[in-house]
């Protein structure tokens, strides 16, 4: 029987977070898709369901609202009479030492690591659930420290196996010689790029600038929008005659 997609999430223990990352999606767009504002893309429904190990026939299309907490209010103690009697004199207030707050938990690992975590397994012929169960956890649950110690140590193996002739960069931030020409023959150029993000939205415009992480489009109607490369699917240029 198929449930919420908020009620599988919390099964899993997973966070809103951990999820987005497991599925490659916007976290608003999994925060929209819980609340019920949207129902669930059928393009997503795969992403999904992979990132929580269940069925696609598992997750409701169109999530039901959480129900409300009730609120349990104590009944209350009847009035006690004063009484006259005099105050006890007040105590002396004692110092109270205030111990060090603890440390704070690391950062969640970032988007970057795990794509290129995935990528160095693919290099080694491994798979995400693999990796999974040697470290005991979700790999989308990894903080920054042990993300980095996990990379190093795959590194180190691929280097054992060999060299591997790569034309393209393998982190989306490292913006490679191809796109980096590309994105700036499109900025001198100044043709009008289709933009497909994840969330369904598609956006035009001619490009601005771009960074390792963004782009930056002028709009027909003269406004700028600056695209999250991580929320794009694609990018494209109409077919000149």
């Amino acid at each position: 029987m198929a449930e919420n997609l908020w009620a599988l999430r919390e099964q899993k223990k997973l966070s809103v977070a951990a999820l987005a990352n497991r599925a490659g999606l916007p976290i608003g767009l999994i925060i929209e898709y819980e609340s019920g504002q949207r129902s669930i893309d059928p393009r997503h429904l795969g992403r999904l369901a992979r990132a929580l190990y269940v069925e696609e026939s598992d997750i409701k299309l169109q999530t039901d609202r959480r129900p409300p907490a009730t609120a349990v209010t104590a009944p209350r103690e009847p009035a006690r009479e004063l009484a006259s009697a005099p105050r006890p004199p007040a105590k002396p207030r004692e110092r109270v030492s205030h111990s060090k707050s603890p440390p704070r938990p690391p950062a969640p690992a970032r988007p970057s690591q795990i794509t290129y975590l995935e990528g160095l397994l693919k290099r080694l012929n491994r798979n995400v659930a693999d990796l999974e169960t040697e470290i005991g956890r979700p790999v989308a649950d990894l903080d920054r420290p042990t993300a980095s110690e996990l990379i190093k140590k795959l590194q180190a193996e691929a280097a054992q196996a060999g060299p591997v002739n790569r034309h393209r960069a393998y982190l989306p931030e490292a913006v490679d010689a191809y796109e980096a020409q590309y994105l700036s023959a499109a900025q001198e150029q100044k043709p009008v790029l289709h933009f497909t993000l994840f969330d369904g939205t598609s956006l035009s415009g001619q490009v601005t600038g771009f960074s390792p992480y963004n782009i930056t489009i002028r709009r027909p109607d003269g406004s700028e929008t600056t695209l999250n490369k991580l929320a794009l699917v694609s990018y494209t240029k109409e077919a000149t005659a």
